[in-house]
């Protein structure tokens, strides 16, 4: 895969071996980022997307990707371009004030992020194997720390194991979709129908749940820190190749990630939607597949929760490092800071869970949600004021349509999170 991607984005055939070598060296962080747009969260909005409105809110998902591939590729750019992460060009450019803002908010993103996947976890081994929630929420965080174990060994040995997660998922969706049979000509009038549902309340709060959900701070964080430290070693004469590939790579990632939560959706349309029951939980949505499609089929469903869970929780912790290392703060040891993420998300998780009786833990996913999409623009208005300023991207600052792009589509997203925050409030 990275020598196909370094072939495609090189537009020398002559290219240096030294410098194809670092080129291939930066294959890989995009599909470690593909992975945070696949956690419970987004199954939790798309579930009720396609559930209650069928195939009308296809195009919000679809729409949600191409946002979300522009801004990875727009701070592959920024990381490639200044051989800088985003937070620390955040804390080095910006006013200390700003860069206090944006980390705190990063950090509460990270959490937010680990507790919607130790929640999801504990869910999905509840289904599979009756377990209490409050025990699979340890039992998910101990198998976050056992996976970043192969840390140790070279990030390569990660990478693998977030890739046959996500893979697992993949595969799992293609099932399930066959087994589910949809009517794709249904799905594509849905694409034409995604007025009548923003027209509702509940289809509109759901849409920016999607939005929220599919748009996660943490990952350009995690995307810009990656590319920045394998492309150090690139001579300037070879970051064109370096752009192009990051975008490739970033595209062919987003796409499977799009494929994934589509299908996600188009299965929830499928065998969900138009029943006697709203389906408005993940429990649900399994007993209603196992109804309608089969135990095989409601099995499938809980695994792949519990690997997009698990591999989602890794880029999490990744995420949480480059944070604490761009923005100055005391690193310390990786499992200190994994030990003591955890700790807090599940304390959340526990206190809120046993507080409820375990009645709803949806609702920690809608909450994580909601965190991280008033998150968000402390990350995005940064990364688009950076790529824009000439004194820090050089010959490589955004101009012209791609920069009134860049700001209209962030002005967008901060306009729908004040809105997000405005419901809630009032």
């Amino acid at each position: 895969m990275a020598n196909l991607l370094v072939a495609l984005s090189s537009p020398a055939p002559g290219l240096p071996s030294a410098q194809r070598a670092v080129l291939r060296r930066l294959a890989g962080p995009a599909l470690l980022v593909a992975v945070g747009y696949i956690d419970p969260g987004n199954w939790a909005t798309d579930i009720a997307g396609g559930s209650e409105f069928g195939y009308r809110l296809l195009a919000v998902v679809l729409a949600s990707a191409v946002l979300a591939m522009g801004f990875q590729i727009l701070v592959a750019r920024l990381a490639l371009a200044t051989g800088q992460d985003l937070a620390a060009l955040t804390a080095r450019h910006l006013p200390a004030p700003v860069a206090h803002a944006a980390w705190l908010a990063g950090e509460a993103a990270i959490l937010a992020t680990a507790l919607a996947e130790l929640v999801g976890g504990a869910i999905a081994l509840r289904l599979l194997f009756g377990m209490p929630l409050i025990g699979g929420v340890l039992t998910t965080a101990a198998g976050t720390l056992a996976v970043m174990r192969l840390a140790r060994r070279g990030a390569s040995r990660l990478e693998q194991a977030v890739t046959l997660m996500l893979a697992a998922v993949a595969l799992s969706f293609v099932y399930l979709l066959s087994v589910a049979g949809p009517d794709w000509g249904d799905a594509a009038r849905g694409l034409a129908q995604t007025g009548s549902a923003l027209a509702d309340r509940q289809g509109f709060m759901i849409a920016l749940g999607i939005l929220g959900a599919t748009l996660m701070p943490h990952n350009l964080y995690l995307h810009s820190g990656m590319l920045a430290e394998r492309g150090r070693a690139l001579p300037d004469a070879a970051r064109d190749s370096a752009l192009r590939l990051a975008r490739n790579e970033t595209v062919l990632a987003l796409t499977l990630a799009l494929g994934v939560n589509a299908a996600i959706m188009v299965v929830a349309a499928a065998s969900l939607s138009g029943g006697p029951v709203q389906v408005a939980s993940l429990d649900q949505a399994h007993a209603a597949i196992g109804a309608n499609l089969g135990a095989a089929a409601a099995l499938v469903f809980a695994l792949a929760l519990y690997a997009a869970g698990q591999s989602s929780a890794v880029t999490g912790v990744l995420a949480g490092r480059i944070l604490t290392r761009g923005f100055g703060r005391a690193e310390g040891s990786e499992a200190r800071r994994v030990l003591l993420t955890r700790l807090a998300a599940g304390a959340v998780a526990v206190g809120m869970l046993a507080g409820t009786g375990g009645t709803n833990p949806d609702a920690l996913l809608v909450l994580s949600q909601i965190v991280l999409s008033l998150a968000l623009p402390f990350a995005l208005v940064p990364m688009v004021v950076l790529a824009l300023r000439r004194d820090v991207m050089g010959a490589r600052a955004l101009r012209g349509g791609p920069a009134a792009v860049a700001v209209a589509a962030t002005a967008l997203v901060v306009l729908l999170d004040g809105y997000l925050l405005a419901d809630a409030v009032f």
